[in-house]
This record gives structure tokens, C-alpha cells and sequence, in this order.
């Protein structure tokens, strides 16, 4: 990946990243947003056929930012602009596993209280749910999986992170928790009150990150969203990772969209 030198935090790199945490109208995080009463039925639109990525924008006037949209999510992440490294401050806590399959993918619920701070702004995790592969491409190349994990602060504005995972020896031991007890089936809902997980553990040593404006990668579309997809994967067993395909979804992605001129930003320790 090509990298360009650090550039000094200018006021304009600093109004970029700010603008990646604009209001949205609508709660993102796969399919389980707040529904706009004039679009369809939740269960429209999909990943595949007649209702799949291509289409999305024909099932309702309330879909038309899927085409004409400027900045949508996922991307492929080929050239990056270095800025110094500026840590996102996660103040996640321990909850019990529930977790919902809603035929497009698993969504595991935030009981609450774990927040993620963003230049001094609390963002609430709404909830995380999972794609296989992963949406996002580096350099053309989709991890084997990738976790969502889905921010809102009290002013609408919204901050997904992305923790890419790939089949490695070193599983992460909750990643592996959840994936054992992810539902398998369209409409089913689990709860392990006797289950503890903690976000934090989900998310790699080095946090260091790439940082662009996108949007929602599911109907409504709607933009602009901020990104922050972690630069180092997490490891999971093979053979879990087929479980988590199974039950997310096999190929539940969006393609990549145009860039249109954005910048992508790379927050790196290193």
C-alpha cells in the first residue's frame, strides 16, 4: 500500500476527520436500524437477486442513496495520507451474550454503559454484528471475516469500527466465545445470561487505524458515516470461521463503492 509521509494536522485534515462524525438520520449497524415509516418492510431488500446490492435503490424512494451517493461504504483501500496517530478511546464493559439472526446477518446487543470516545465526544456501542468475508478491501484483498461494531452519540452521530478477522493459531478467545453460540437461523434469538463477554477483548493489541467518510453499507445508504477500520486482524480457527459464515451469512457484502476523490487517512503507531 502506498503511504505518503506524514502530513502536518493541518485545519483541513483536522475538518476531514471531524466530518466523519456527522449526524445521520437513521441508526446504522447491518440491518437493525430505526425504519423510516414510507420504506419497505425490513425484509426487502437482500444480498443477492432481484433484491440484492445492485437493485437496492429500485426497491424505494427511501433507498436512493445506494446509487446516487457520493460517499458509500465499504471501499477498497489502496493509497492512504499518514497522520499522526490518534488513539480511539474505548470504555467498553462486560455483558451477557444475546445475540439476533435476522436472515442478513448476527447482530450481538449492547446492554449498555460501553462507550467509545472520539475528540472528546462519547459515541454509546449499539451493537456489532459480523460479514463473510469482509466488507472491506485492502489492496483488493477481503479478510476472511470482519466484526462491525456500531457507535451513536447523543447528537445522531454515528462511528463504525471495523475488526478484520483472519484464520490464524492465536484465536481470540471471545471472538470464539460468540461464535460458538451465534444463531444459526433466520428469526432466531439467543440469550446466555450465564455468558460474559467484553467488547474490548474483540479488538487487536495495536490499534493503530484507517479512517475515512463513508456511509451506511446497507439500505438506507445514507450518509456520511464515519469508519475506522482497525489495521491489525484478530485470529480465529478455521473451522470457526466456517461457523461464522454459516450462520452471518456466506457473502453477505456490499461491493466496494467509488472512492470519488476521498481521502483515506492512516492513524498508524508504527
Amino acid at each position: 500500500m502506498a503511504q505518503g509521509h506524514p502530513p502536518r494536522p493541518d485545519a483541513r485534515i483536522r475538518r476531514t476527520l471531524l466530518a466523519t462524525a456527522a449526524v445521520l438520520p437513521l441508526c446504522c449497524g447491518g440491518s437493525l436500524f430505526a425504519r423510516d415509516p414510507s420504506s419497505p418492510a425490513p425484509d426487502a431488500w437482500s444480498y443477492a437477486g432481484a433484491t440484492g446490492p445492485a437493485h437496492w435503490a429500485d426497491l424505494s424512494p427511501a433507498f436512493a442513496t445506494c446509487r446516487e451517493g457520493q460517499s458509500q461504504s465499504p471501499i477498497d483501500i489502496r493509497t492512504v495520507q499518514r497522520i499522526p496517530y490518534e488513539p480511539l478511546h474505548f470504555r467498553y464493559h462486560t455483558q451477557s451474550l444475546e445475540a439476533v439472526n435476522d436472515g442478513r446477518g448476527v447482530h450481538v446487543l449492547s446492554s449498555g454503559g460501553s462507550t467509545l470516545e472520539l475528540r472528546g465526544e462519547t459515541f454509546d456501542l449499539t451493537s456489532f454484528h459480523f460479514h463473510s468475508p469482509g466488507e472491506t478491501l485492502i489492496n483488493g484483498v477481503a479478510a476472511a471475516a470482519e466484526v462491525h461494531l456500531v457507535h451513536r452519540s447523543s447528537t445522531g452521530r454515528f462511528a463504525i469500527v471495523v475488526v478484520q478477522i483472519q484464520p490464524g493459531r492465536r484465536t481470540n478467545q471471545t471472538l470464539a466465545r460468540i461464535v460458538e453460540r451465534l444463531p444459526l437461523h433466520a428469526g432466531e434469538r439467543l440469550s446466555y445470561r450465564q455468558v460474559g463477554i467484553n467488547p474490548l477483548l474483540l479488538l487487536p493489541a495495536d490499534q493503530g487505524y484507517y479512517t475515512y467518510t463513508g456511509s451506511l453499507a446497507n439500505p438506507p445508504c445514507s450518509e456520511p458515516a464515519a469508519w475506522y477500520i482497525l489495521a491489525q486482524p484478530v485470529g480465529l480457527d478455521p473451522e470457526q470461521i466456517r461457523r461464522l459464515a454459516a450462520a452471518a451469512g456466506v457473502n453477505n457484502v456490499r461491493p466496494v463503492q467509488p472512492l470519488n476523490g476521498r481521502i483515506v487517512y492512516a492513524s498508524l503507531r508504527h
